[in-house]
């Protein structure tokens, strides 16, 4: 049986932080991963400006400096009637299309001397920190860091998943279409009925665009047109920019958006990423949480003592400090009648703007 001080399951951006820190601190790791890289996932595309701090701490921030990218100088929000909101970005923010950072974020891993296993599902976790795949067993000798996503194997197999089923049905659509020439240095988060549109532009030809709508719309995912037609087009202002709905690439789903914690660490097993919690993702966090708490990850492991209960604090305390202006924004995206009070109130009240991006965007507090 190979053996690895460390093994992480998942090569996102939460299983590569996790792998590539954990290596950092001279220990054997191993990174198995189901798919093969470079993969499209779905995502804002949106770089919230506290991933720099980690991306300078695993030495990767040059690399992904020189990917092709798009500056956001602002948020702007729309309701179906004339009311908008545009909020200026309190720090340089960028969108990066997410085959390319996790492509980078991997091979940055695998350049520190993670053992990256691509095309490797894991079947099963036992107690004794053993992993089993289709091609053997493999044992930990410090832990097992399952990074594998909203549907971890590793969180269910190592009796870390929450049993409770969350009140959250909304689904995900995304994929990335021909940018309109006019198309600004703004994030768009339009509303509609039952959910909202998010657009942006991440790079020359491409926009990123992402509706999050009722299970009902499901029905639509082969057909774009149909599914713009009872989404988006709702909205004038998102009809106004002219999206061609024919996608660059097939239409992908997710599901859910958001589901309860489940527990962070048991017996040297830790979860990190969205195997950890799913968060809503218009607040542009969700990539940040995934670097983050891959991180901390390995920053318990690294301590000698109480390492799961150290973790299942630190972060609970992210989780309690960048998630309460997600939930606030979540309930008014799918309230279009809250959102028509709510955006001219800001609008008219800038420190309360400057409070809603600071929130958001904000460093570690």
């Amino acid at each position: 049986m190979n053996e690895f001080d460390v093994m992480v399951v998942g090569g996102g951006p939460a299983g590569a932080t996790a792998a590539t820190a954990c290596a950092q601190r001279g220990l054997q790791v191993a990174l198995f991963e189901h798919a093969r890289f470079p993969r499209h996932k779905v995502c804002g595309d949106v770089i919230n400006p506290n991933c720099w701090p980690v991306f300078e701490r695993l030495g990767v921030a040059r690399k992904i400096q020189g990917l092709p990218q798009q500056t956001i100088e602002a948020a702007c929000f729309t309701t179906m009637g004339r009311h908008t909101l545009t909020v200026p970005l309190p720090c340089p923010t960028v969108a990066i299309r997410r085959s390319l950072l996790d492509a980078a974020l991997l091979d940055h891993a695998r350049s520190c001397g993670v053992h990256v296993i691509e095309g490797e599902t894991v079947h099963d976790v036992w107690a004794d920190r053993r992993l089993v795949t289709r091609h053997g067993e493999y044992g930990a000798r410090k832990a097992i860091i399952g990074a594998d996503g909203r549907h971890s194997v590793v969180a269910r197999k190592a009796g870390l998943a929450c049993l409770r089923p969350g009140r959250h049905q909304h689904i995900a659509f995304q994929s990335h279409f021909r940018a309109p020439a006019t198309l600004n240095h703004q994030v768009q988060l339009h509303l509609f009925r039952g959910g909202y549109c998010g657009l942006v532009r991440v790079d020359t030809e491409r926009a990123n665009l992402c509706i999050v709508t009722g299970p009902w719309a499901a029905r639509f995912h082969r057909d774009c047109e149909a599914l713009f037609a009872h989404t988006v087009w709702q909205n004038p202002h998102f009809c106004e920019w002219g999206v061609p709905p024919e996608p660059l690439e097939p239409l992908q789903s997710a599901h859910p958006l958001q589901s309860p914690a489940n527990r962070a660490a048991e017996h040297g097993v830790f979860l990190a990423g969205d195997a950890l919690r799913v968060m809503e993702p218009f607040t542009g966090q969700g990539i940040f949480f995934a670097l983050r708490t891959g991180e901390m990850a390995a920053e318990a492991i690294d301590h000698p003592a109480r390492r799961e209960e150290r973790y299942a604090a630190a972060v609970a305390k992210l989780y309690r400090q960048r998630g309460r202006t997600n939930d606030c924004l979540r309930h008014a995206m799918y309230r279009e009648r809250a959102a028509r009070v709510i955006i001219p109130l800001v609008r008219h009240a800038p420190r309360l703007a400057h409070w809603l991006a600071d929130s958001v965007l904000g460093g570690e507090r």
